[in-house]
């Protein structure tokens, strides 16, 4: 039986960025409140794992002792700003407590690592994880400590991990995770998203595929606004197994953002849960294949919709672990989302199939889409990095 522990803590709650603000706890709470309202975690094999917040020589793993200096000294008055570290701005603004809430964060994602590597779990959910805009000394896109970057980091110095495949579907590019390791050859890192041509952080593009040690470890896969399904998995096995395959990783991170649903108010794909669990599914069969041997930390990154990010890290779940879906939603966890927070939840747990013909522009789409795969594939063929890989050859 492959036991899958789900972390959470009441506590990450506490990460509010602010009634306005994308990054609320009702994006998170309301996908716990449905998880509970399913019965999840009465199964044998689902556990559920409380996190203890990172120390500071964890977060110092990544970030620098200034960078953590600043970070505790705002948190500690909760207001203010200092532009040169990416606090007080939109995105991220000051608030009493992010320092410790954003520790347990890191923490969650350093405890599921410890729970796979003694045996106690196969793979591990954190809800609230995947902060991957975040740079060594500097917050970006609602995120302040790279609780990915950390968790990698911890896994190459407490486990000696030589290869760790860091797997990023959030439909914005995991910018900060890539740059930390884009000089090395210890991490493959793939990052599917919608284009930066459109969407934030602006970077992620085909050619971007590493320096140095690094050449070729680097994957930015774009898509063009208006993706659907069945173009992104066709984008996806043409190339990604076979890297994956050649790579042979040790262990596996994937930062499983919820925002490339087509109902998410910040981006602009028409991806449904037919896709995350599909991506549940494959993901979890590469890394048993794979000299991972199943060892799968997920991290649930971005997603701004509650319903759809309630569905869709159901839809994954359901993916790893072979827990068939109900077909409707549980009426007390639509009772919740209405009298909790004026939300009207999809009665129906799955998204029905989107018809890609009904899509404007879809012939515009997979010509951009092939576009982008092509200059990847050319890209890497150059660096001669993955020869066994017959996709690009």
């Amino acid at each position: 039986m492959i036991t899958t522990g789900i972390i959470w803590s009441d506590q990450y709650l506490t990460y509010n960025l602010g009634e306005g603000h994308p990054m609320n706890p009702k994006r998170l709470l309301i996908p716990f409140q449905l998880l509970k309202s399913l019965k999840i975690f009465g199964r044998p094999e689902i556990k559920h794992i409380e996190p203890q917040k990172a120390s500071d020589d964890d977060i110092l793993l990544f970030h620098t002792p200034k960078y953590l200096e600043i970070m505790k000294e705002l948190s500690r008055i909760g207001k203010g700003y200092d532009f040169r570290y990416g606090l007080g701005t939109g995105d991220c603004p000051v608030f009493h407590g992010m320092h410790e809430s954003s520790s347990l964060i890191v923490g969650g994602a350093l405890e599921g690592i410890k729970r796979i590597m003694n045996g106690d779990i196969n793979q591990a959910f954190s809800l609230l994880g995947g902060l991957h805009h975040a740079f060594a000394e500097k917050a970006a896109g609602f995120c302040y400590y790279n609780d990915v970057v950390i968790a990698i980091r911890f896994l190459q110095k407490k486990y000696n991990i030589k290869k760790v495949l860091y797997v990023d579907t959030d439909v914005h590019a995991g910018d900060g995770v890539l740059d930390a390791f884009y000089a090395e050859n210890s991490v493959l890192g793939i990052s599917i998203h919608e284009s930066p041509q459109f969407i934030f952080p602006g970077t992620g593009l085909s050619d971007e595929i590493g320096e140095k040690n690094g050449l070729g470890y680097s994957l930015n896969l774009p898509l063009y606004p208006g993706t659907w399904d069945d173009n992104y998995i066709e984008m996806f096995e043409s190339l990604i197994p076979c890297i994956w395959e050649e790579y042979d990783p040790e262990f596996v991170v994937w930062q499983c953002g919820a925002d490339g649903h087509f109902r998410d108010v910040l981006g602009h794909l028409n991806l449904t849960t037919n896709l995350y669990s599909y991506l549940g599914m494959r993901i979890s069969e590469l890394t048993r294949i794979s000299n991972a041997d199943g060892k799968l930390l997920l991290l649930g990154g971005g997603g701004y919709n509650p319903d759809s990010v309630a569905r869709v890290w159901l839809a994954i779940l359901m993916g790893i672990t072979g827990i068939s879906l109900p077909d409707e939603s549980p009426s007390d966890w639509i009772d919740f989302c209405r009298t909790k927070y004026n939300i009207v939840a999809n009665k129906q747990i799955n998204d029905p199939k989107i018809d890609p013909y009904k899509i404007e522009n879809y012939k515009l789409i997979h010509t951009a889409n092939e576009q982008y795969l092509n200059v990847l594939k050319e890209e890497l063929r150059e660096t001669q990095v993955w020869k066994k890989c017959k996709a690009l050859f």
